[in-house]
């Protein structure tokens, strides 16, 4: 297997049954924002099916692949994926995955990884590997449960949270609700502090007249389809006005650019917005016929591409002596 998919295998590969368990505790409580993608949720939705049957042949072929190398099921070795930071994403995170690790197995596959160490963390064992230039540091807290993050400092603090050497987050707090496992919602996701973490992303400046954002995707109630909320939080009624007339300015300017981009005018038609007191809240229904439309028209790009690719080879002298292209896993 190559070291490149060294991350992917640890963060999927499982073997006992026992089952993980998030705690609030568990993560740190000067987070600013939080990100749980509950697969075991998604797994069980008709959502899940859908998804799975919907891969296309080059994921199916890696995830076959990753499977036959590693002996992983991606479907069934993870319930839980959580993701936390304390400031804007580009300065890193600090990634928790719940699942039924075989800690030995995937010990010796990180092993073969570029510049591995193994060091002693407590009465564990911390290891980490470069991949582009790039460190990750990977602590195995029990077979359910493992911590991960490009910054060693922030996986020996939550080492310590899930000791209980500090104090994490409140189990009452808004971004420990996030974590509970609600049947229907695959990903839940709070930020606050938006002005920050914002920085000069240009796609970002919306929000950063907000105080914080919650998003929720789960499965459409009535059909098969994806559910969509994003809530913002203002500071006051005149700002969460403002807020509310540019969601709407560019849900209109989606819809009068129709010609030019029909995808997102069909999307924008099923935007909802709406204001209450301080909040503004953008809802959108996809349904499974616009979602395979989406995939569909995905699909035949990255074929159109490909071929355009092929043909460039197979022009330039030479091409006939050239190695075919190596499979991406």
């Amino acid at each position: 297997m190559r070291v490149s998919t060294v991350l992917l295998a640890i963060t999927l590969c499982a073997a006992a049954p026992a089952m993980a368990q998030l705690k609030a505790a568990h993560f740190p409580a000067d987070a600013k924002w939080v990100m749980h993608v509950d697969l075991k949720a998604l797994n069980e939705a008709p959502m899940g099916q859908f998804l799975r049957q919907a891969l296309d042949e080059e994921a199916r072929r890696r995830l076959g692949a990753l499977k036959a190398s590693s002996g992983i099921d991606a479907e069934k070795d993870i319930d839980s994926l959580v993701v936390c930071g304390k400031g804007a994403t580009q300065a890193g995170g600090l990634m928790y995955a719940y699942g039924r690790f075989d800690v030995q197995k995937l010990t010796a596959i990180a092993g073969g990884a570029k510049q591995f160490q193994n060091k002693a963390l407590g009465e564990r064992s911390l290891l980490s590997w470069s991949d582009k230039g790039k460190r990750t540091h990977l602590c195995f807290i029990d077979p359910t449960l493992i911590v991960m993050s490009q910054d060693e400092q922030l996986v020996q603090e939550a080492v310590g949270l899930i000791d209980g050497r500090a104090k994490g987050l409140s189990s009452g707090s808004s971004l420990a609700r996030l974590l509970s496992h609600k049947p229907g919602r695959f990903v839940a996701l709070q930020a606050n502090n938006l002005a920050e973490l914002a920085g000069a992303n240009p796609q970002m400046q919306l929000f950063k007249q907000a105080e914080a954002a919650q998003l929720e995707i789960g499965q459409m109630a009535g059909a098969n389809g994806l559910a969509c909320s994003l809530a913002l939080k203002a500071p006051n009624a005149e700002t969460a006005q403002q807020l509310n007339q540019a969601a709407m300015g560019l849900q209109a300017l989606a819809l009068l650019q129709a010609s030019q981009n029909p995808d997102a005018a069909e999307l924008a038609q099923s935007v909802k917005v709406s204001q209450q007191e301080t909040f503004v809240t953008v809802d959108l229904t996809l349904p499974e016929t616009l979602i395979r439309k989406q995939l569909q028209a995905r699909a035949e790009q990255r074929k159109a591409a490909q071929a355009n690719r092929q043909a460039a080879r197979a022009a330039r002298p030479g091409a006939a002596a050239e190695k075919p292209e190596r499979p991406a896993f």
